[in-house]
């Protein structure tokens, strides 16, 4: 028997009681905030968080509120990851173009801007901030080697030591420009908690507690006519039940989630709206490289692949996100989008069913037996591995439960950890799981550069203990450092498409992220207090409500209903 969902009426009335019961404080917080934001001309946000929220708007730091990138700082340019061009909207830059080799890159930075302290944008702010990025590698995820001049108050010229065209759309795209006035006297940048952000964006800070805090219009805002809402308001909730309790009461607006069994209730109520957008995989992430200090049986990669043959990809799919999930690749890349990248010699998906026998051949050859117990064990260590998840992502913690029934089965015993949100974003950074179920994020283009250049190479990890930017994994192979860096210089689309089936060999048999399928991303919405939401034949961005650079863009469309 596998484990089936939950009932979503039966857990919103036991989390309401529970609470009540508990605390007699949520529900009576959240009316209250409710009727606040609505007469304040605003609305109320999740923040995904569980507890106490830490005041932390450094936007370099792992653990900086989502709201920081794109709310509160702004990039240059707007790239939407739902956008059939792959053209970026102008932001805090007019345009930009580069010299015929990719050496040269010239932006044209806005004028007019002024930050929410009152000062103006220059062209010496967005100086300052890439300066600073090639000179603290702890925030230099991207792997940028330029050199940045301000020619004028309006124009900057970044050379590089050679061709960076794919850097690109993480340094204009995803780099929030910082006022250089306030960030130059920061000792610190990397552990600064930077407890009163200014920024350019529509927003500003007004209040902050553990619970919740407010953002305000910025009025002096670039863009005449928005913000068209005068707050926002981000409250954490007890529990992922108390956070669908207040979306079905009203007291909250804005959250994504996949909540089961909830297509009746978005049906009966008018106000609220539901729009699914999926665009990343998700995968079993493994602690994988021993040598960093990764512990416990997932450091074999035979370990890795057999999970990978064991599981089965369509149950899971069908019982734990309703059916709702796509095909995923051991490429990492998107089959429905990127499947000319995949390399030729490589399954462009990932195995639908499982297939067990597979499982225990590469197992055993890798020297496992199976014990008494049906569980193989190795050197006296048995075959037991841990997924940490959030404890409110409902919809995960059942994907790894089928996946554990499914698993037994092969020999394998691996179970859900499951964890508080802080607590699992702590421990994914520095290394202090097994396995944790994430989302693998395809980049700012569809470009297959950004995932390797983000998952795969040493630069963006770190050994246990110490935060790694973006390669949570810890795995890392000087030939796909090699092999990045030569698609990063290349000039030659079909060069390229050869690197990248050079690097997808390599990953696919080392398997340090195992994807399990692409993500269904539904997003929920209320109408009664604002209008202007992404939609079906206008998805002007992402409208996930965690996405960084893409809430800003929500949040400064958003006008109010009435």
């Amino acid at each position: 028997m596998f484990l089936s969902s939950t009932s979503r009426r039966a857990r919103s009335g036991r989390a309401a009681a529970t609470i009540a019961a508990a605390t007699g404080l949520l529900l009576s917080v959240s009316a209250c905030q409710a009727g606040d934001r609505r007469d304040e001309g605003g609305i109320t946000v999740s923040t995904g968080i569980i507890g106490d929220i830490t005041r932390n708007f450094n936007p370099f730091s792992p653990s900086v509120l989502q709201p920081t990138l794109g709310v509160i700082y702004e990039p240059l340019f707007f790239y939407n990851p739902l956008s059939t061009t792959g053209e970026p909207v102008p932001m805090l830059g007019t345009e930009f173009s580069w010299n015929e080799d990719g050496t040269e890159l010239t932006i044209a930075v806005r004028d007019g801007v002024t930050f929410t302290d009152g000062e103006p944008l220059t062209a010496a702010d967005v100086e300052y901030t890439f300066d600073l990025l090639a000179d603290t590698p702890e925030i230099n995820a991207i792997g940028y080697t330029g050199d940045a001049t301000a020619t004028d108050d309006s124009t900057v010229v970044v050379t590089f030591p050679e061709s960076s065209l794919p850097l690109g759309p993480d340094l204009l795209g995803r780099t929030p420009i910082l006022p250089e006035h306030i960030w130059g006297e920061i000792d610190d940048v990397v552990n600064t908690i930077n407890e009163d952000p200014v920024g350019t964006g529509p927003f500003k800070l007004r209040t902050f507690t553990p619970q919740s805090f407010v953002l305000e219009a910025n009025s002096d805002y670039w863009q005449d006519g928005k913000p068209g809402l005068q707050t926002l308001r981000f409250v954490s909730f007890a529990s992922g039940d108390s956070a669908t309790t207040a979306l079905l009461d009203g007291q909250l607006d804005w959250n994504t989630g996949q909540l089961p069994d909830f297509d009746d209730d978005v049906e009966a109520d008018p106000d609220l709206n539901q729009i699914d957008t999926p665009v990343n995989q998700t995968a079993f992430i493994a602690c994988a490289d021993a040598d960093r200090g990764c512990t416990g049986p997932q450091t074999d990669p035979a370990v890795r692949l057999a999970i990978n043959y064991g599981i089965d990809r369509d149950e899971i799919i069908d019982i734990a996100f309703e059916g709702k999930g796509g095909a995923v690749s051991p490429a990492l890349l998107l089959v429905d989008s990127q499947s000319d990248q995949i390399a030729a010699d490589l399954p462009e998906e990932s195995p639908a069913n499982a297939d067990q026998a597979r499982a225990t051949e590469i197992l055993e050859a890798a020297g496992w037996e199976r014990g008494s117990d049906g569980i193989y064990a190795k050197d006296g260590e048995r075959l037991s591995v841990k997924v940490q998840v959030p404890q409110e992502w409902t919809s995960y913690i059942t994907a790894i439960q089928i996946a554990q029934q499914q698993l037994a089965e092969v020999g394998i015993d691996l179970s859900a950890e499951q964890l508080p949100g802080n607590q699992y974003s702590e421990n994914r950074f520095t290394g202090d799981f097994q396995f944790t179920m994430d989302g693998v994020y395809q980049g700012p283009a569809p470009d297959p550069y950004y995932v390797y250049n983000t998952y795969l190479t040493s630069a963006g990890t770190a050994d246990v203990g110490e935060t790694a930017n973006s390669n949570y994994s810890r795995f890392s192979d000087p030939e796909i450092d090699e092999l990045v860096e030569k698609a990063r210089v290349s000039l030659d689309d079909a060069e390229k498409t050869a690197i990248y089936a050079q690097i997808q060999t390599i990953a696919a048999s080392a398997m340090p992220y195992i994807p399990v399928l692409v993500v269904p991303t539904v997003t929920y919405y209320r109408t009664e207090d604002a209008v202007g939401w992404p939609e079906e034949g206008d998805l002007y961005a992402f409208p996930a409500s965690w996405s960084v650079w893409n809430m800003g863009v929500v949040a400064a469309n958003l006008t109010p209903a009435q």
